[in-house]
């Protein structure tokens, strides 16, 4: 009798990885559920690449089932590559303790797994991943009762799968709508074709995924009710799955739950992803966070441009300008209990502040991981042809150094990035953001528009009213001899940049003498040197960034670009009542 042993467990998923790597450009094109955001075939992608990276080959059935397993909650990722993964975790929890495995057993599994995946979802929907995996479930328990080789057994369940999925069409108005099957559907279909050319020993080579260029796609609108696809790995140690899910059943839908031995990922589209994780926080420890913007991806997928501009979450700009531009925003991320949040994302500045009292020490940032960057750049160039990055100045944060090393790698194999260190942050870094924004659309040459950047970075002026010298300490800005003198006496800070590095402006003991002081300086920046656009950002203080709002509109003779909130990374060091102007001049 012919058994399933580890390694063809492996091989598995080695091959199917294959054939949806091979097909994800065509996977994201016609990703048109939930969502159209067009990242199905990198999601599924990822999801199996980490699956192979992380797991091991053993010859036991179940050792690899094991780490296969976990692997897969690992790097699970999107909509479609949780419910992969719950599929790989629903096959874990049916195993016995099989070195090796008979075909019949093996369709006992895949029944198991479709059941525990359709259990995990929130509103399980057909015509999608899970008709496709309970039309193979059906096929292969039907055909290892007909006692034939595996390879027959396999070939006729993808065959089966394969035909299945064009009637699952007419089964979502959406699809039908667009011409298309189930962008995750087909996935699965891919996975399952991959399987059984491993069996039948077909001939696979793998290609370079990274190289494939996006043809211009379908162009799919559609209402996104929740804005984020947001998703928490956790280890937990006594859960309970119902309370979780009612929990998050507040906060949005598409809500999934692949459970695994002691880790589990959750899967969920919200308007509020700090809140979903402040609550998977009381289900167990978050070991990673992931938040996608599905309406900006959208948008991203629809554009005609093959310039985009990058920058991080330092750079203080307003949502709208984001949005409206299509700006990539690299979250900085922030320590907290030993858990990594993403600025901007998964922490507010509200819920920071509310909460500082029940941290064992002071937040702190750290810069985007190098694989972060990696990917972000591998998925742009799927889209683009020019990628133009501003950062935090580079004497603030190690941001700079870690994208431009990884910039410089793709830029030696004929790809077009350009890293320009704005030797600013929060407003001011926004402003020249906004500037690289309007050269783009000027249609300005990449020359043009890095000289022009580079240029005005040196034309900037920000300066910052702190409330108080308390959080400016405890985050290490201000020396502690310092900050405590400060805050003895009641002095409040004027805090500025020079030469990309954080300094002191100036002081003064109430609100208005520190107001008196900035409109002294703008004046003579506006004789000497003139505005050309400011910006007014704030840390909780809607009061006092309204009265700099009618204040400067009036000075300077034009409204600010826009007002909008710090970043986290930035309110760390500002603290609570913060409030700061930033502008580019005309002249040095």
């Amino acid at each position: 009798m012919e058994m399933i042993n580890g390694n063809d467990l492996f091989q598995m998923f080695n091959y199917g990885n294959t054939f949806i790597s091979n097909k994800r450009k065509h996977l994201n094109d016609i990703n048109v559920f939930p969502v159209p955001d067009g990242d199905t075939g990198n999601n599924l992608t990822y999801t199996l690449n980490t699956i192979l990276r992380e797991s091991k080959n053993y010859k036991s059935f179940i050792d690899s089932l094991d780490s296969i397993s976990e692997a897969a909650l690992i790097g699970a990722r999107g909509n479609s590559g949780v419910i992969f993964a719950q599929f790989v975790n629903g096959l874990r929890f049916a195993s016995n303790d099989y070195e090796e495995i008979t075909i019949k057993e093996f369709a006992r599994l895949v029944r198991a797994a479709h059941t525990h995946t359709v259990s995990s979802l929130s509103n399980p929907v057909e015509g999608t991943m899970i008709t496709i995996l309970d039309c193979w479930a059906d096929s292969l328990e039907s055909e290892s009762e007909k006692k034939q080789p595996l390879k027959e057994v396999f070939k006729l369940a993808y065959e089966y799968a394969r035909e299945s999925l064009e009637r699952t069409k007419a089964m979502l108005d959406v699809l039908v709508k667009n011409d298309v099957v189930d962008s995750g559907a087909l996935g699965f279909v891919l996975f399952f074709k991959g399987v059984s050319s491993y069996f039948n020993n077909e001939k696979v080579e793998l290609v370079d995924t990274e190289t494939v260029e996006i043809e211009d796609a379908h162009e799919f609108v559609t209402e996104i009710k929740f804005r984020y696809c947001t998703e928490g790995l956790l280890k937990y140690n006594d859960l309970d799955e119902e309370k979780l899910k009612s929990d998050l059943n507040a906060f949005g839908d598409s809500i999934i739950i692949a459970k695994g031995k002691t880790r589990l990922r959750v899967h969920i589209h919200t308007n509020n992803p700090e809140h979903v994780f402040s609550t998977l926080e009381e289900h167990g420890q978050i070991e990673s966070q992931k938040i996608d913007d599905m309406l900006l991806e959208m948008n991203i997928k629809n554009a005609k441009d093959k310039r985009v501009v990058v920058t991080d979450s330092i750079a203080d700009l307003s949502p709208e300008i984001i949005l409206d531009n299509n700006v990539i925003v690299i979250p900085i991320n922030i320590m907290l209990n030993g858990t990594s949040y993403l600025d901007k994302l998964s922490i507010s500045n509200k819920l920071l502040f509310n909460n500082l009292g029940k941290f064992t020490e002071y937040p702190k940032t750290a810069t985007p991981s190098i694989k972060f960057i990696n990917d972000l750049f591998s998925k742009l160039f799927l889209k683009f042809d020019e990628i133009f990055v501003i950062t935090v100045s580079k004497k603030l944060s190690g941001t700079y150094e870690v994208i431009k090393r990884e910039a410089d790698k793709l830029n030696a194999k004929n790809k077009n990035i350009y890293v320009i260190d704005s030797k600013n942050n929060s407003v001011t870094e926004g402003l020249i953001v906004m500037k690289a924004i309007e050269l783009i659309k000027s249609d300005k040459t990449k020359e043009e528009i890095v000289e022009t950047l580079e240029s005005l970075t040196n034309k900037t002026n920000i300066l910052v009213c702190l409330d108080t010298f308390k959080y400016a300490t405890m985050s290490g800005r201000v020396p502690k001899a310092v900050g405590k003198f400060g805050m003895f006496i009641g002095l409040r800070p004027i805090m500025s940049l020079a030469d990309g590095k954080g300094t002191a402006f100036g002081f003064a003991f109430r609100q208005k003498g520190i107001t008196k002081k900035i409109v002294k300086l703008i004046k003579r920046d506006m004789e000497k040197n003139g505005i050309n656009s400011y910006a007014l950002v704030h840390c909780l203080n809607e009061k006092l960034v309204k009265e700099y709002n009618l204040l400067f509109t009036t000075i300077i003779g034009q409204e600010p670009k826009y007002i909008t909130e710090i970043s986290t990374a930035t309110a760390i060091h500002s603290g609570v009542g913060s409030v700061a102007i930033g502008y580019i001049k005309d002249n040095e």
